[in-house]
């Protein structure tokens, strides 16, 4: 991962120096991985642009995705993706669900398995 642009939430700059950041689909982030950042939509052949949250980074606590669910995000149409949508969670940072399309991707830290 290359970093080419920062972001001016001191938790967000603070987790970009972290060697155990990966890219990953939204249907493969598990319970307290760590969600830093979103990409926007890329040009074909150039490198995906981190778009950074304005909560900074939160813990991933997903569960089933309701479009009907009264939230008013799950019904948008752009969190719907081909391959389906997951909610990665519910009511933290925000006071909604938050629905991500399955294949889209994400910087995340995995957890950290304390032993």
């Amino acid at each position: 991962m290359v970093v080419t642009a920062t972001t001016e939430h001191c938790a967000s700059r603070r987790i970009l120096t972290s060697p155990h950041l990966r890219i990953v689909r939204a249907d493969q982030v598990r319970p307290d991985d760590l969600i830093v950042s979103a990409f926007q939509p890329s040009v074909p052949g150039r490198l995906a642009r981190a778009d950074y949250f304005a909560s900074g980074p939160y813990p991933a606590r997903p569960g089933p995705y309701h479009p009907g669910c009264g939230c008013g995000v799950c019904g948008l149409p752009k969190v719907q993706g081909p391959n389906g949508t997951v909610v990665l969670t519910t009511g933290y940072p925000w006071d909604t669900c938050d629905p991500w399309p399955a294949d889209d991707l994400l910087l995340i830290r995995p957890r950290l398995h304390l032993s």
